[in-house]
């Protein structure tokens, strides 16, 4: 499969797919007629990173992750996992906490009323 093809069947965008091949991160084969392919596990694998670098995983630490992939380490992939989750999981904390805000401030510019009887207390 090509990259373009790859591209429309698994909805990944083609600089990303070539971004990653550049990295080390999508390995290609030749066939016997010398045309270029990509097999389908690899494919995969690059869905799998383009879902882990939008959860926020950096391109360094993605290059870790395909190493240890390579290396059969699944403890050491779970705490880069882990890791990641956990950044994750803080960043929606700080965005529920904005969130929070904004609807407080929303509360009280809909009910003057409530804020003027707030300062007389």
């Amino acid at each position: 499969m090509t990259l373009q093809e790859a591209s429309r069947r698994f909805h990944l965008k083609l600089d990303m797919l070539q971004l990653y091949e550049e990295n080390g991160l999508l390995k290609r084969m030749k066939t016997k007629d010398g045309t270029v392919d990509y097999p389908e596990s690899e494919l995969h694998r690059a869905s799998h990173l383009y879902f882990l670098e939008k959860a926020g995983m950096d391109l360094d630490t993605l290059k870790r992750f395909v190493k240890l992939s390579e290396k059969g380490s699944s403890t050491e992939q779970i705490q880069l996992l882990r890791k990641c989750r956990h950044q994750l999981l803080e960043e929606i904390h700080r965005k529920q906490q904005s969130l929070d805000q904004l609807d407080y401030l929303i509360y009280e510019i809909k009910n003057p009323k409530s804020q003027k009887e707030d300062r007389l207390l």
